[in-house]
């Protein structure tokens, strides 16, 4: 780690009920926050004039990532529910079930083809939902994997493999998975692209970020002992932002590994994260409040 500097200012923003949890959030092209309450069994969306709105998805749901659909829409898996849900609030628009009982889908991300793909956590495999909303699975050739979260760059897919400490790599969803090993212990959770084409994974069992290049050349960035980093989602210039569940911060490290740090309330628990077009980084802190901050 190059540096601990804290930058910016945040801002705690309540919602939901004391317990409820946010969790996952993402930010649409409309300006809107959205979050999911994974405690709470609904879905939260707060718009561009601090207005909140709450979607309840019934008793039992499970509500856990939520990813941008387009411009206004978005996709939110219920893991105990075994579904993916797609909604603008406060209604649903689609619902869509993992095919295999007892699946339990996680991370979730919607394609430029207007697929959607998701992880299922205890099926070792990934899930499609078509343009017409079909559903299909694949599985990841590997056993008691926990595929985690996903992200995509065009027509790949890059995943976390929780419990074997590895990221998989497939470009349609036919193709055979290419796996990136990490080392034993690490972890992974959430994962993205950045914008030069480099995937960054949170490794929350060895407190630091993995960063594989274009070239395939893997490097490790540590965030210091007890850090155990949750979600990470790309900046505008090839970096990185990092929830730090386990330090109550948030990280921001460049593409050269130069590395800060912003602090938050103890007991805050940031769990999801996403950067807005305009540069403002929201998280979703597990102790009922949404964090904005203006890098």
């Amino acid at each position: 780690m190059s540096g601990d500097t804290r930058h910016g200012s945040v801002e705690l923003i309540p919602v939901g009920a004391p317990g409820e949890g946010p969790y996952g959030i993402a930010v649409t092209g409309d300006g809107a926050v959205w979050f999911t309450l994974v405690h709470g069994a609904a879905v939260g969306r707060l718009d561009p004039s601090g207005v909140l709105t709450r979607l309840d998805l019934g008793a039992g749901a499970q509500p856990s990532v939520v990813a941008a659909a387009n411009g206004t829409d978005v996709w939110v898996s219920d893991t105990t529910g075994g579904r993916l849900l797609l909604g603008p609030g406060p209604r649903l628009l689609a619902e869509a079930m993992a095919p295999t009982a007892g699946a339990q889908p996680f991370g979730v991300v919607a394609l430029y083809d207007g697929t959607t793909w998701f992880t299922e956590l205890a099926a070792d495999a990934l899930g499609r939902v078509g343009v017409l909303g079909e559903v299909d699975e694949f599985p990841v050739g590997r056993e008691g994997v926990m595929a985690s979260m996903i992200a995509a760059s065009g027509d790949s897919l890059w995943f976390t493999m929780n419990a074997v400490d590895a990221l998989g790599h497939v470009r349609g969803g036919d193709a055979a998975v290419a796996v990136t090993e990490l080392p034993a212990g690490s972890g992974p959770v959430g994962i993205t692209v950045a914008e030069d084409g480099a995937i960054w994974a949170a490794l929350i069992g060895g407190d630091a970020l993995a960063r594989v290049g274009t070239d395939g050349a893997l490097a490790l960035h540590p965030l210091g002992a007890g850090a155990k980093p949750h979600a990470v989602a790309p900046d505008a210039t090839g970096g990185v932002w990092a929830s730090l569940w386990g330090a109550d911060a948030l990280a921001h490290v460049t593409a050269a590994g130069e590395t800060a740090r912003v602090a938050l309330p103890p007991g805050s628990e940031p769990h999801g994260i996403a950067v807005a077009p305009d540069g403002t980084v929201w998280a979703a802190l597990e102790s009922g409040a949404l964090a904005r901050l203006h890098p």
